[in-house]
C-alpha cells in the first residue's frame, strides 16, 4: 500500500515537473514573441505590404499602443503562466446551473468574452495541425503516469495557451483586433514556439523513462469496420471555416445567455451566415441525438450546451457522426436519377461543414484570392509536373496500371502536402485537403487508362487554383472544371490501355492539359475554352468512322426535314386561312405538299431552283382551283394544267407517293378545276395571287419557332431521304404505348457526346434498377451524336454499326434498363463523395484525440506558493520602449535588450 502511494507521488511530481518545463519554455519565448510582434508591425511600413493588406487598418496606431504597453503584456503573460503552475486545474471557474442558488448569480456573457473566445479559437486552429503530433505524444506520456486525460482548462491545452495570450493582451489594454492581425502574420512562428514547448516536456519525460501509452483510438474500430474511411494523411483537416466556428461560438453564447427560446439580438433564429441553429450548436447540419436533446450535452463546468470550438470537443458518448455519403444504388431509370440528385444535395450540405458557406454576393474578389505564400507555392510546382511526365512516359506505362496509379497518387499527395504547408487562411487547408482527396479518387479510377490518370494528376494544381478563388467549383455541377474532367473521363473510360495508347483521343487530352497549364492565371476561362474545343474534337473524332458519318448526316437531314415540315404546315395554314378553296385541297397542301417542300429544302436548299418551282406550284394550284368567270382566264388555266400536273407528280414521287395515289390526287384536282369553271362566285384577284406567291417564295423566313414534338422515324423514312438503303444503320423504333417521366426525358436530352453505355436487349424484363452490370452482361456502345434540336440520337457499336433512335426511344431504353450508363455517378461527383467520406473520419479521429485531453486524468496537485517564482524570463532581459514609426524601419528596432 505504501509502495502504491510512493508511485503515485512520484508520478505527481513528474507530471508537475513536465508542466513546469512546458511553462518555462513558454516564458523563455516571451522575448522572441515580442520580437516577432514588432517585426510584424515593422513590415507594415513596406509599400507592397500595405497594398497587400488593403491599407485600411490603423496599423500605426496599433504599433504605437503596443510599444507603450508591450512590457505590461509580457509581465502579465509571465504572471499567467506562473499562476498556471500552482492553480488547481480541477477547480471549475464557471458555475453550473445546478450549483447556482439564485438567478442573480447568473449573468450574460459579455461581447468581450465572446470576442476573446473567437480570437483564441482562431489561434488554436492555426497551430493545431503543426503541434498536434507532439501534443498527442505528451498526452500519451501523461496517460502512462496517471490513467486519466487532461481537463479542458489544463495549461497543456493549446486552446488554453491561446486564451492566455488573449487575456494578457486584453489586460494590457491593447485591442483584440490588433492582436488578431498580428497573430495572423506570425502564426507559423508561434506554432514553432508552442511546438518547442511541447517537445521540451516530451524530452524531459523521455529522459525519465516515461514512454507514450499506446491507446486504441475510438475511430480505429470504425476504420477497421469500414476501410473506406481510412486515409494516410495525419494532417488536421479544417473541419469548418473560421466563419463557422465564430458563428457557433456566438450561437452557443446566445444559448448561455438565456433559455432555449430566448434570442440574442445578434444571433436570431436564422443564425449568422453559415452558422447552425442554436438548438444544435456545434452539430453539423443541426443534427439532434436520438433522444431529441442536443447531441452535445452540457459538460461539467458549462452553463449551457457545450460549444464546439478548436481544442474543446464534446465527450465521445455524445458525439454524433455524420452518415457516410452513399453512391447511387440504382443504375437506370428514374430511381437512378433521383438517387444521384439526392447525393448531390447531401454533398452540398456536407461541404458547408468542411469548407464553410458560399461567400455572399458582395464578397470582394480580393477576399477570395489565395494567400500570397500559397500562390507563390502553386507557381513553383514544376518539379511535380516533371515527375508526372516521367510517370506518363512509354517505359513507365509498361508497368502494371495499379502500380502506375499508386505512384501517381503518391506524387499528387506529396504535391498537396507541400502546398498545405504554405496555406495561411483558415479554410485554405480544408480546400487543399478536399481537392487532394478528390484527385486521389480520380487517379484511382481503374476504368480510366493509366496515361489519362497521369494527365488528371497534372490538373490538381490548376483545379486547386479554381477551388480557392471560385467557390462555385464546389456548388455548381455545371462548372466548366467539373464538366471538363467528367467529359475527359467518360470519353476515355471505354478504352483499354492497348487501344488507347497513341490514339488521337490521348493526343487531344494531352494537348488540353498542356493548354491549361500554360494559362494558370485565366481562371475557369481556360477550362471553358478547353471544354468547347474538346467537344468539337469528339464530334469530329467520332464522325471519322465512314458509316457513322453517313448515318449522322442522314439523321440530321431527317430532323431538319421534320422540323421544316411542321413549320411549313403551320405557315401554309396561316396563308390559306382566308382563301376560298375546298377542304380536301386545303388538306392536301397542309399535309402532303408541305412535306414535298420540306424534303426539297433539305435535299437541294430552301432557295434552290427546284424548291422554288415547288413553291410556285402551290400558288398556281390555289389559283387554278379558284372560280373562273371569264373565258380568257379559263384558257390560261387549261394551258397551264399539263405543267401543273407534271410538277405535282414529280413532287409526289419524291416523297414516295405511289402511282395509284398520284392518279387519285390528279383526278381530284381536275374535278376541282372543272367545278371552278362553272362556279359563279368571285375568284381570287391577281394581286392576291401575287401576294400569296411572294410569301411562298420566302416561306422558310416566315416559319414560326414552334418546336417539333415528335418525328416520324423509320427505315422507310430514311430510305426516302437518301434514295437508298444505308448499310450499317439500324433504326430503333419507339416501343408502343410506353410512357416515361419528364425527369427521364430530360436526362436523355442532356446526354453528352463520348459517353459509354451497356446495351442489354430486353434488360427491362430481367434486370432491376439496382442490379449490378458488368461488361459480360451487355455490349458497350458509345453515344456519338445528337441532332441540332436533340430529337434524334446516334450510338456506335463495336462492330461499326450505328443505332439511330428518337429522344423518347432513348429515354425508354434507359428507363427499362436496356441502356445502362457505364458511369452513372460521374468522375467528379464520385470524387467529391469519396473525399467527403474520407475527410469526415479524419475529423472525428482528431476530435477523439482532443476529447481524451478534456476528460482530465490528473488529481491535481495543491502546489505551494513558493512555486510561483520558479518560472522566470532569461536573465538580463528588459523591455525598452523606443518610439518607432511603422513606416520607418531604421527607427523600429524594438528588440528586447
Amino acid at each position: 500500500m505504501d509502495h502504491s502511494n510512493s508511485n503515485e507521488n512520484e508520478h505527481e511530481v513528474l507530471i508537475r515537473l513536465a508542466r513546469q518545463h512546458f511553462l518555462q519554455s513558454l516564458c523563455s519565448s516571451i522575448p522572441e514573441l515580442d520580437r516577432l510582434v514588432v517585426k510584424r508591425f515593422e513590415m507594415a511600413g513596406d509599400s507592397n505590404f500595405q497594398e497587400l493588406e488593403g491599407g485600411a487598418l490603423p496599423i500605426t496606431t496599433w504599433f504605437q499602443d503596443y510599444m507603450q504597453h508591450r512590457r505590461s503584456w509580457a509581465q502579465k503573460l509571465l504572471a499567467i503562466w506562473r499562476a498556471a503552475l500552482v492553480e488547481d486545474v480541477n477547480a471549475s471557474k464557471t458555475q453550473t446551473l445546478a450549483a447556482a442558488t439564485s438567478i442573480e448569480e447568473l449573468s450574460l456573457v459579455s461581447d468581450d468574452v465572446i470576442e476573446g473566445m473567437i480570437a483564441s479559437s482562431r489561434i488554436s486552429m492555426n497551430v493545431a495541425e503543426k503541434v498536434e503530433p507532439s501534443f498527442a505524444e505528451l498526452r500519451k506520456r501523461l496517460l502512462a503516469l496517471q490513467q486519466s486525460t487532461l481537463r479542458s482548462k489544463d495549461a497543456f491545452q493549446p486552446l488554453v495557451v491561446a486564451e492566455n495570450l488573449v487575456e494578457a493582451w486584453t489586460e494590457a489594454r491593447l485591442q483584440k483586433r490588433a492582436f488578431m492581425w498580428v497573430m495572423q502574420g506570425i502564426a507559423k512562428d508561434w506554432a514553432a514556439i508552442l511546438l518547442n514547448a511541447y517537445q521540451t516536456s516530451n524530452d524531459f519525460l523521455e529522459e525519465k523513462g516515461i514512454k507514450p501509452l499506446k491507446v486504441q483510438p475510438a475511430s480505429a474500430a470504425r476504420t477497421a469496420e469500414n476501410p473506406m474511411f481510412s486515409h494516410p494523411s495525419s494532417a488536421m483537416p479544417s473541419y469548418m471555416s473560421a466563419g463557422h466556428q465564430e458563428a457557433q461560438i456566438a450561437a452557443s453564447a446566445a444559448a448561455i445567455s438565456g433559455m432555449a427560446g430566448a434570442q440574442h439580438p445578434n444571433s436570431p433564429t436564422h443564425t449568422l451566415a453559415g452558422a447552425y441553429p442554436i438548438g444544435a450548436a456545434g452539430i453539423p447540419g443541426g443534427m439532434v441525438s436520438a433522444t431529441g436533446s442536443p447531441a452535445h450535452a452540457a459538460a461539467p463546468g458549462f452553463l449551457a450546451p457545450q460549444m464546439l470550438i478548436p481544442g474543446t470537443v464534446a465527450p465521445v458518448a455524445h458525439h454524433v457522426e455524420a452518415a457516410a455519403l452513399v453512391a447511387p444504388v440504382a443504375q437506370f431509370g428514374q430511381p437512378a436519377i433521383q438517387q444521384t440528385s439526392a447525393l448531390w444535395n447531401g454533398i452540398q450540405a456536407r461541404l458547408v461543414q468542411v469548407i464553410g458557406p458560399a461567400p455572399s454576393a458582395d464578397t470582394s474578389i480580393t477576399s477570395l484570392a489565395p494567400s500570397p505564400a500559397l500562390v507563390e507555392a502553386m507557381g513553383e510546382q514544376q518539379i511535380y509536373v516533371q515527375k508526372l511526365a516521367q510517370a506518363a512516359s512509354p517505359s513507365a506505362l509498361m508497368k502494371a496500371p495499379a502500380q502506375v496509379s499508386q505512384e501517381v497518387a503518391q506524387l499528387a499527395r506529396e504535391q498537396s502536402e507541400a502546398l498545405k504547408e504554405e496555406a495561411d487562411k483558415p479554410n485554405e487547408k480544408a480546400i487543399i485537403e478536399m481537392v487532394a482527396l478528390m484527385f486521389q479518387s480520380v487517379i484511382s479510377e481503374g476504368r480510366v487508362p493509366a496515361s489519362v490518370r497521369v494527365l488528371f494528376a497534372r490538373l490538381q494544381v490548376p483545379v486547386l487554383r479554381i477551388a480557392l478563388s471560385e467557390p462555385t467549383f464546389f456548388t455548381d455541377q455545371a462548372h466548366p472544371v467539373r464538366r471538363l474532367i467528367d467529359r475527359m473521363g467518360s470519353a476515355a473510360m471505354g478504352f483499354d490501355g492497348a487501344n488507347f495508347q497513341g490514339s488521337a483521343l490521348e493526343v487531344e487530352l494531352s494537348r488540353i492539359v498542356q493548354m491549361i497549364e500554360q494559362y494558370p492565371d485565366t481562371g475557369s476561362k481556360v477550362f471553358q475554352l478547353a471544354l468547347n474545343e474538346f467537344e468539337k474534337f469528339l464530334q469530329k473524332f467520332l464522325a471519322e468512322n465512314r458509316q457513322a458519318g453517313q448515318a449522322m448526316s442522314v439523321a440530321q437531314q431527317v430532323e431538319e426535314k421534320e422540323t421544316l415540315l411542321v413549320k411549313f404546315t403551320i405557315e401554309l395554314r396561316k396563308m390559306l386561312q382566308d382563301v376560298p378553296i375546298k377542304d380536301e385541297l386545303r388538306a392536301f397542301l397542309f399535309k402532303t405538299w408541305a412535306e414535298v417542300l420540306a424534303v426539297s429544302a433539305v435535299r437541294s436548299g430552301a432557295q434552290s431552283t427546284e424548291t422554288k418551282k415547288f413553291k410556285q406550284t402551290a400558288a398556281l394550284l390555289v389559283w387554278a382551283v379558284g372560280s373562273k368567270t371569264d373565258v380568257v382566264t379559263r384558257k390560261r388555266v387549261i394551258q397551264a394544267l399539263p405543267g401543273l400536273l407534271a410538277r405535282l407528280r414529280h413532287g409526289l414521287s419524291m416523297i414516295g407517293v405511289t402511282e395509284v395515289a398520284q392518279e387519285a390526287i390528279q383526278n381530284q384536282i381536275t374535278q376541282s378545276i372543272q367545278t371552278a369553271f362553272i362556279s359563279q362566285a368571285e375568284g381570287l384577284s391577281l394581286a392576291k395571287i401575287k401576294q400569296l406567291s411572294t410569301r411562298l417564295e420566302g416561306l422558310e423566313k416566315l416559319v414560326s419557332q414552334e418546336d417539333v414534338e415528335d418525328i416520324a422515324l423509320s427505315p422507310e423514312n430514311i430510305e426516302m431521304m437518301t434514295g437508298l438503303e444505308l448499310a450499317g444503320l439500324v433504326v430503333i423504333e419507339e416501343p408502343a404505348n410506353t410512357g416515361v417521366s419528364a425527369e427521364v426525358l430530360q436526362w436523355a436530352r442532356n446526354r453528352s457526346v463520348g459517353e459509354w453505355f451497356y446495351l442489354i436487349p430486353g434488360g427491362g424484363k430481367n434486370t432491376s434498377p439496382t442490379h449490378t452490370t458488368n461488361s459480360k452482361q451487355g455490349t458497350r456502345v458509345q453515344y456519338a451524336w445528337h441532332s441540332a434540336h436533340r430529337h434524334l440520337h446516334l450510338l456506335l457499336m463495336p462492330d461499326g454499326r450505328s443505332l439511330l433512335m428518337k429522344l423518347k426511344t432513348l429515354a425508354v431504353c434507359f428507363d427499362q434498363g436496356q441502356l445502362i450508363p457505364v458511369d452513372q455517378e460521374g468522375l467528379m461527383l464520385r470524387a467529391t463523395r469519396v473525399a467527403l467520406n474520407q475527410y469526415q473520419p479524419l475529423t472525428h479521429e482528431l476530435a477523439n484525440a482532443l476529447e481524451r485531453s478534456e476528460e482530465s486524468v490528473l488529481t491535481t496537485l495543491a502546489a505551494d506558493n513558493a512555486v510561483t517564482n520558479v518560472l522566470t524570463l532569461p536573465e538580463g532581459i528588459d523591455f525598452a520602449t523606443p518610439s518607432p514609426a511603422p513606416h520607418t524601419k531604421s527607427q523600429g528596432s524594438a528588440s528586447l535588450q
